[in-house]
């Protein structure tokens, strides 16, 4: 057994490629190492009897029998179903009003598997196949298989190496994917003739840079497909004729560093969501590009900006009705506007009940439609989808997502505040708590938070929260710098140089929580993930006389080291968003100064839980062993502990209850620090 010491480069199985694609590989020592950490973890929290009741509450949020809202393409109609006890979903379809069959049942797909993932699945124009992408090991490298619609037989053999996505060609006999190269990056594009082997298939784009993404779409009259190919700050995108009778490439703009862009096509224009020269985004109309002349944004015409302080976040474009999502400190509203790309006219906004809430468009086919789905919640309040007819402006409720176990939403209280950054910034605050709750300096808080990719932290519903609720804990989300909520200007003073905002934005809710009454220092435990695992492991490690306790879930914590390491998949697309301190020794010195790992000091912690997954191809198993690894040998306080997920990835383990165990770790930590009671005080 090793003993804890500054040296922790050990834990980087040295054939980790492998370790992604089998598990079993990892060697002896590393593995008996982890196995000895999720042991002591174990110990502390008291051993998996001592959780069985907080499992049990997690269950009683699930229904054992959940359909979702069909939806109607052509002469069927499609959704999923979970049926009692299970994991995964079925998908099926029913013939206008007769009978219903089976397209493909997750839990069947999954017998025998330690671990299971759908990534995507759709059927194919004219009905006749289903096509689904599965990952078996967490690692995020999927196959692709395609099924006889209504059989469950599979056609023909899998296409291996992929990426989750894929779009089906018009007249169903093709199929297009992304496969993945030996470091678990998108790297090329691929057209597969059904019937076909995969070594027969053509490559339609290969990418040659290896800090870009591929992604892959559709536009909404089906005319073209679109290839993206992107990193965090910029995009370019290609169109390809939706028949694939010709996989000639049309290049929409030319790579221009800083531009994004996603589009839509109508009466021979493309409709474009983008950022030149309005960094919040606007509207476009732009001319189809040809062969010879791409349409680059000097070609663009401006229909519509956002309102200052307000983000242009999604939209769609049909042949009767445009709507636009804008975002107010990460919540959508909405407007209807006249389907004219040469003059455009708003027709109506749509009315929320709510202004804090989560709120988006489900994508539904058919480009002659004239209805949308909303599917909004809030935090006092589930799920709903709502139908809205774009003519008359009527909605219904198609489907709200009560717990089975329950719920009133008059029993939580839900209030913007604002916190002080170090600079004197506001910062949004999502305040949750029960209504019996009267917050005082005794108070619980749980602080989340993320601040990062201008990703927006939306407020809404959790079931599984309500175990924290009804016992007293106030649950706050920080809307911090790197995010969005408050515009592009608010992900660009989070990042790069900036990067320390994101971190002060976060103490400094803290803080101001202590100040308004609202809890004390000692009295708050934090709780991110991923990029969110960085900013409360920076945050621990700068100020840990704030905070009770540490929970970090898949961190990525070891920021220098990953930096360095241009081999790891995820390394090269990250210096954008980070920094190359490989060529640059002013990012290496920034990120020294908030990489948590590097940042361990002999001195006191408080309570810190990070976990990890051993096939993880995004935070790697080693950057949380290696922060919990240098916080035994150095840090005082604690208990400083480690669980790593052995047979899943960055999402941990798959399926409805099979993750159970892991939310019920977390909140088992909340309320073993907390000392809370077993029975709750207030109802739900």
């Amino acid at each position: 057994m090793r003993i804890p010491t500054n040296d922790n480069s050990w834990l980087k199985a040295s054939n980790w490629r492998e370790v992604l694609e089998d598990p079993d590989c990892l060697p002896k020592d590393i593995r008996h190492y982890l196995e000895t950490q999720n042991q002591k973890t174990e110990e502390w929290l008291g051993g998996t009897e001592s959780r069985k009741w907080i499992i049990d509450e997690l269950k009683a949020t699930i229904r054992d029998r959940d359909d979702s809202v069909p939806i109607s393409d052509g002469i069927f109609s499609y959704w999923q179903r979970f049926v009692k006890g299970a994991e995964h979903p079925d998908f099926l379809r029913q013939y206008q009003s007769g009978k219903s069959e089976v397209l493909f049942s997750g839990d069947m797909r999954a017998a025998n598997s330690s671990y299971y993932n759908i990534g995507a699945a759709d059927h194919s124009p004219d009905h006749r196949f289903f096509a689904v992408t599965e990952d078996r090991h967490g690692s995020e490298r999927y196959t692709l298989t395609i099924f006889e619609s209504g059989t469950q037989e599979q056609l023909e053999h899998s296409l291996n190496d992929c990426r989750g996505d894929f779009e089906w060609n018009t007249d169903s006999t093709k199929i297009l994917y992304t496969r993945l190269d030996e470091n678990q990056r998108p790297s090329s594009v691929w057209c597969h003739e059904i019937g076909s082997a995969q070594n027969d298939d053509k490559l339609v784009f290969n990418l040659e840079h290896a800090g870009r993404f591929i992604g892959l779409g559709k536009t909404s009259s089906e005319k073209w497909i679109t290839i993206n190919i992107h990193d965090h700050q910029t995009n370019q995108s290609f169109l390809l004729d939706a028949t694939l009778a010709d996989v000639k490439l049309l290049p929409v703009t030319d790579w221009i560093e800083g531009l994004e862009y996603e589009l839509e096509e109508i009466d021979s224009y493309l409709i474009i969501r983008g950022n030149y020269e309005h960094e919040d985004f606007a509207l476009y109309r732009a001319p189809t590009p040809n062969i010879s002349r791409p349409s680059n944004p000097d070609l663009w015409t401006v229909l519509w900006v956002p309102a200052e302080g307000s983000v242009f976040s999604d939209y769609e474009v049909l042949k009767n009705h445009w709507i636009i999502e804008y975002s107010e400190e990460g919540c959508g509203r909405y407007l209807i506007a006249e389907p004219d790309p040469l003059t455009f006219k708003i027709r109506q906004g749509l009315n929320l009940e709510t202004s804090i809430h989560d709120a988006h468009l489900d994508p539904l086919p058919g480009f002659d439609r004239d209805t949308v789905r909303l599917r909004i919640s809030t935090p006092a309040s589930p799920t709903e989808v709502i139908e809205i007819n774009l003519r008359s402006g009527e909605s219904k409720q198609l489907k709200t997502s009560v717990p089975p176990n329950g719920h009133d939403p008059a029993n939580y209280v839900v209030k913007r505040h604002y916190g002080v950054s170090g600079d004197g910034q506001l910062v949004p605050l999502t305040i949750l708590h029960h209504k019996d709750v009267v917050p005082n300096h005794r108070s619980p808080v749980l602080l989340t938070g993320y601040g990062a990719y201008g990703m927006s932290l939306t407020p809404g519903f959790s079931a599984t929260r309500r175990i924290l609720l009804t016992r007293g804990v106030i649950h706050v989300t920080a809307h911090v710098r790197g995010g969005m909520e408050k515009g592009y200007q608010w992900y660009r003073s989070g990042r790069m140089a900036n990067k320390d905002k994101s971190f002060d934005d976060f103490v400094g809710a803290a803080e101001s929580l202590i100040r308004a009454g609202y809890t004390s220092a000692g009295q708050i435990i934090i709780h991110g993930g991923s990029a969110g695992g960085l900013l409360v492991g920076t945050a621990a490690m700068r100020r840990p006389e704030l905070f009770r306790g540490v929970i970090a879930d898949v961190p990525f914590v070891d920021v220098l080291k990953t930096m360095l390491d241009a081999d790891l998949p995820l390394t090269p697309p990250e210096w954008p968003e980070w920094g190359n301190p490989i060529e640059s020794e002013d990012a290496k010195r920034r990120l020294s100064h908030f990489s948590p790992t590097q940042m361990v000091e002999k001195r006191p912690y408080p309570c810190i839980l990070a976990t990890a997954g051993l096939t993880d191809p995004r935070v790697t198993y080693w950057e949380p062993a290696r922060w919990i690894h240098r916080l035994q040998a150095l840090g005082v306080g604690g208990p400083f502990l480690l669980y790593t997920e052995l047979n899943a990835g960055h999402g941990g383990p798959s399926g409805r209850y099979a993750g159970l165990d892991d939310v019920a770790k977390i909140y088992q930590t909340v309320i073993q620090l907390f000392k809370l009671p077993i029975e709750a005080p207030h109802a739900l």
